[in-house]
């Protein structure tokens, strides 16, 4: 989330405003992307400098992708320009190597496909990152992290940056008779300009608008490009209709040489009495005219429209607008090309998506980063929007000692910022602590953290966590878990946890799953973060038990039901038993159970905790 540079008209109304609704209010937009490795090697993680602001500006994170919560630093080594870098990275194995990656895509992908980016158990070659902010950045800028391949096998940037761009929203307060504006501008992707050349590496950008806005809240992971709800609407269209605002706009960093293609301006919103919520589709793409459509002297890419009559769903047929356009050589020679006759819009590279909230919502982020005993820990906004200055308890648990949250002087602009997590930590650990925010509106917010800590000799500590399923009542018990209401436990390195699980009246137990199996006692140890899940169905409910034989010969069942032969399958109460017996046919023999049973013994038992499945083998 970010505080939009203002006009001094905006300026000035703000200041009214301050007496009555707007008081203390969090402005700002959030964003995130699908972004393709194009890279031609895996990468192993992804960073997004930010210059102009604190890592105290720093709101949410999107975090579900292969690397997790990123890692935040801030170089304030030039106080007019601090920069603030979130580095998504990939942790090593034991023996040295990665231990997450993002594939080379095995073929293109298109823009239709950036739901898989925001699926970690899918790797088709793109990665889905988000970044919160407030302030107003002066760049902001994305790379790819590479394997250096070098002895340290450390990550480095790729030598090219990401195509893809954030916007910037200017936003106006209602005033009488007025509504609030809202006015999105997307600059060109920030990529260095060759030496002795005015313009950078050329993209098309493509932005797509909702029609509406309304005051749905949109929280940063719900601003992706899939349709996780299933109302049929992409999630960052926030249940409303979009429309092709711009097909496709040339964008490319430059001197001066042509403004025009520095950024795409004027996509304005009238934002109504300031409580809606306005968002924005940025598709990007690279600038697939061939390279003698660029001007060999400032590097001027000269095939920078698209013809409005080719299928603008099909970049493989979007053709450039002219026959005859001059193009300067090298040399300052002139010569002509034929951009109607190539394919100038080139591979999908990624897409941003936006939201512009006026009044953000009291929250709390979702992760932590770690810590390191006698060193300072990168101060950063635990408690975001709401209305300032908030109330905060540590509820359950304890910060190490060391760090304090709360009221935060910045040591460069000397502003006092609310709701932060900073200090030095004195001690090493692994600390689990529940944090409680209630802002000046009563509104209250709450969240539960893990924050580890290195540098003393600590057992590690991991989570288990139980979970149920099924429908039925029960609990889970034991080793600090009594789910009902604790259903996650901290835990050392080596712990063994006992874990019993026990129907409620009317209920079934019918198995663990995760980490356990069965439907004894779960007995498991913890080296590292551990899920069990227990299942209780309501004791009416009825399993299959279907039963196969091959050879000459039948099954029968008791209670009754089975009897194959003629019947093999048979409904029995969840948690009944039944006794299977074999008889094989005159002058035959039974070889055994497979699937639900085993053995060669002419019986077998069927606990009925779920549909079955038995064979039998005669011969």
């Amino acid at each position: 989330m970010k505080l939009p540079r203002q006009s001094a008209l905006a300026l000035a109304l703000m200041a009214t405003a301050a007496q009555c609704a707007y008081a203390s209010t969090a402005y700002g937009d959030l964003n995130n992307f699908d972004t393709v490795n194009d890279c031609g090697v895996e990468t192993h993680g992804f960073e997004i400098e930010i210059d102009g602001v604190h890592s105290t500006d720093i709101t949410y994170t999107y975090d579900w992708n292969h690397y997790g919560p990123p890692r935040i630093t801030e170089d304030a080594s030039n106080p007019a320009n601090p920069k603030v870098f979130i580095r998504y990275e990939s942790a090593k194995n034991p023996d040295g190597s990665w231990a997450a990656y993002t594939a080379v895509p095995s073929t293109p992908i298109g823009p239709t496909g950036g739901h898989a980016c925001t699926d970690p158990s899918v790797n088709q070659g793109c990665e889905h990152f988000g970044v919160g902010y407030y302030g107003a950045p002066t760049t902001i800028s994305y790379n790819w992290l590479v394997d250096d391949n070098t002895s340290s096998h450390s990550l480095v940037h790729f030598p090219s940056p990401v195509m893809v761009a954030t916007p910037n929203f200017t936003y106006v307060p209602p005033a009488p008779a007025q509504p609030a504006v809202v006015v999105a501008v997307i600059p060109a992707p920030v990529v260095p300009i060759p030496p002795a050349q005015q313009f950078g590496e050329p993209s098309f950008v493509k932005v797509i608008k909702t029609t509406t806005h309304n005051a749905n809240n949109v929280a940063l992971r719900d601003l992706v490009s899939d349709d996780r709800n299933g109302d049929g609407l992409l999630d960052w269209q926030n249940a409303e209709p979009a429309e092709v605002e711009t097909e496709f706009k040339l964008l490319q960093t430059n001197t001066g040489a042509n403004p025009g293609k520095e950024e795409l301006q004027g996509l304005g919103d009238d934002a109504g009495d300031g409580s809606e919520t306005v968002t924005r589709r940025y598709e990007f793409y690279k600038y697939g005219a061939a390279a003698d459509t660029r001007d060999g002297e400032t590097g001027e890419a000269m095939c920078d429209e698209v013809d409005p009559t080719t299928n603008p769903n099909n970049p493989q047929y979007l053709h450039g607008v002219g026959n005859n356009v001059a193009v300067t050589d090298a040399n300052g020679n002139t010569y002509y090309v034929d951009c109607a006759s190539q394919v100038v819009v080139g591979d999908y590279v990624g897409a941003q998506m936006a939201g512009f909230d006026a009044a953000m919502p009291l929250g709390l982020i979702d992760h932590l980063q770690d810590g390191e005993k006698s060193v300072l820990y990168t101060p950063r906004s635990l408690v975001v929007g709401g209305d300032a200055p908030y109330v905060i308890q540590v509820t359950q648990g304890s910060l190490p000692a060391g760090l304090a949250l709360g009221d935060y002087t910045d040591p460069q602009s000397g502003n006092t910022l609310h709701g932060v997590l900073y200090g030095t930590p004195t001690t090493g650990g692994t600390f689990n602590f529940t944090v409680q925010a209630t802002d000046a509106s009563n509104a209250t917010a709450s969240s539960t953290y893990i924050l580890q800590v290195a540098g003393d000799i600590v057992v590690p500590k991991y989570v288990l966590v139980v979970e149920k399923f099924g429908g039925g009542a029960g609990t889970v018990a034991g080793s600090g878990i009594d789910c009902g209401a604790t259903c996650d436990v901290l835990l050392d390195a080596g712990t063994t946890a006992t874990l019993a699980a026990t129907a409620g009246s009317g209920s079934i137990f019918t198995g663990w799953a995760g980490a356990c199996a069965g439907t004894g006692d779960c007995v498991v140890t913890v080296n590292a973060d551990t899920g069990v899940s227990a299942t209780f169905v309501p004791a009416t409910v009825q399993y299959m038990l279907t039963v196969t034989h091959s050879g000459s010969g039948t099954v029968s069942s008791s209670p009754k039901g089975i009897n194959c032969g003629k019947q093999c399958s048979h409904s029995y109460n969840a948690g009944s038993t039944i006794t299977l017996t074999a008889k094989p046919a005159k002058k035959h023999a039974f070889l055994g159970w497979s699937g639900a049973c085993s053995g060669t013994a002419l019986t077998c038992t069927v606990p009925m905790m779920g549909d079955r499945n038995v064979s039998a083998e005669f011969n």
